[in-house]
């Protein structure tokens, strides 16, 4: 009786730990859609600011990344609080580099080239477009 109690514990073990793999795998693969340098813009209270997004894995290899604002010559601001769910992601600037809680929530299109959605940043909010940028060679 004891071999077999043990048996399905194992066993239950080995499907938890299965289970597990499979849910950061499927994670993983919805972060490498975003992986690379995106361009586009940010419009909000009647400006258009050219913007660029940069994602990358970190060490632990969970999604990471940068914020420029092309048009006001601000680059490197670390991204924080990045989330994805399929093929939305949401994430957020720096807060010790970037006042007002600026935030963005977007979804990627079926061709895995442009991220559209919502800009929000001091209580006011616009919306932003990117479109994936050629890796330079």
């Amino acid at each position: 009786m004891k071999n077999n109690r043990r048996s399905r514990m194992f066993a239950l073990g080995v499907v938890a730990v299965g289970l597990l793999g499979l849910a950061a795998s499927a994670q993983s693969l919805a972060d490498k859609q975003f992986i690379g340098s995106w361009k586009g813009v940010i419009s909000i209270t009647g400006q258009t600011l050219e913007i660029r997004v940069v994602f990358t894995l970190d060490e632990a290899k969970k999604l990471a990344g940068t914020f420029e604002s092309i048009s006001q010559g601000a680059a490197g601001i670390k991204l924080a609080g990045i989330s994805v769910e399929g093929k939305n992601i949401a994430f957020g600037l720096d807060p010790s580099l970037v006042p007002g809680n600026a935030a963005f929530k977007g979804s990627l299109d079926a061709a895995l080239t442009k991220i559209t959605g919502e800009f929000n940043q001091s209580g006011y909010t616009g919306t932003f477009s990117v479109e994936k940028e050629e890796p330079k060679k």
